[in-house]
């Protein structure tokens, strides 16, 4: 006490602060017993809100996120709900443009199966009339059409398509590709493409050996048939009967080339003196003579007029 002594207002102040807050807080006090005294509590009310905060921390628990984030995670869930919904009727809108679609399908298939069943026997007459002058007499043709074995839209429309072909007397039809000799199998396919030539937008045909166990008289049928088609398109055709390549409009020698190390395959094409020798040649051996070559010269000729 001796030291505030000389300094009489040095509590003074603090003495007129703690008045005042003592004031203050007995009005504090007032204050709370008057709204403890009008305070209605609503045990249900609180139970709603303990319920909404418990599902809010079980959802933030349950998505890994702050309670404070609900809400942008609740719009982004929406956006995606939104979304999705409109991917169902992107849905919906296509599978009815497929069913569209599919009845297009079927009105086309059905106009091309009734073209195919009214080409099929026409085609068929006309391959059977062509084999018989192509070293296959009696032999027969037909078009087998069979429905497909299920109604999902298919590339060759609503039937498969097989060739049956009996190529001697007496043979029952059987599967083109199943009973028909290399040869037979060239000489049927020519006599397809001969006739469908008009209509055919193939470019170039390859016939491999198409005469192959014919002669004679039925060798220059060939031969006039793929001459045919060569005024038409391109036809590349190997042979080994001097009927067949004195028909051609170009004649191309394939030969071995032996070298001292090595032998490769070369082709040349023949000028018109070298392709009638190369033609008597095919018709009479090596050895050239005067009648192999005049019998050469009068069937390129023949050919070309």
């Amino acid at each position: 006490l001796g030291a505030f002594q000389g300094q009489p207002g040095a509590l003074s102040e603090a003495t007129n602060l703690l008045a005042s807050a003592q004031i203050q807080v007995e009005e504090a006090v007032g204050e709370l017993n008057r709204f403890l005294d009008h305070f209605d509590a609503d045990p249900e009310r609180l139970r709603q809100m303990e319920e909404r905060l418990d599902a809010i921390y079980t959802l933030a628990r349950k998505h890994r996120i702050q309670p404070t984030e609900l809400g942008a995670m609740q719009q982004q869930l929406f956006e995606e709900l939104e979304a999705l919904n409109a991917d169902d009727q992107a849905a919906e809108r296509l599978n009815d443009e497929l069913a569209a679609f599919e009845r297009h399908y079927q009105e086309k298939a059905a106009e091309l199966s009734t073209l195919r069943n009214n080409a099929a026997s026409q085609l068929a007459t006309a391959v059977e009339q062509e084999m018989q002058t192509l070293g296959m007499p009696g032999g027969r043709f037909n078009i087998k059409l069979s429905a497909n074995s299920n109604s999902e839209p298919h590339p060759n429309g609503l039937e498969q398509l097989e060739f049956l072909v009996s190529a001697n007397p007496g043979q029952p039809l059987k599967a083109l590709a199943k009973v028909a000799s290399g040869g037979e199998l060239s000489r049927i396919s020519l006599a397809i493409q001969v006739i469908t030539a008009q209509t055919s937008r193939v470019p170039t045909l390859v016939f491999d050996e198409v005469d192959v166990g014919i002669g004679g008289p039925t060798a220059e049928v060939v031969g006039q048939l793929l001459r045919r088609l060569g005024e038409r398109g391109q036809v590349l055709t190997v042979t080994h009967l001097p009927q067949v390549a004195a028909q051609g409009h170009q004649h191309l020698f394939v030969h071995k080339v032996r070298e001292s190390d090595a032998t490769r395959t070369a082709v040349s094409k023949l000028s018109p003196t070298q392709r009638v020798e190369e033609i008597a040649r095919m018709l009479g051996g090596v050895d050239l003579t005067e009648e192999s070559l005049a019998h050469a010269r009068q069937m390129v000729g023949s050919a070309q007029a």
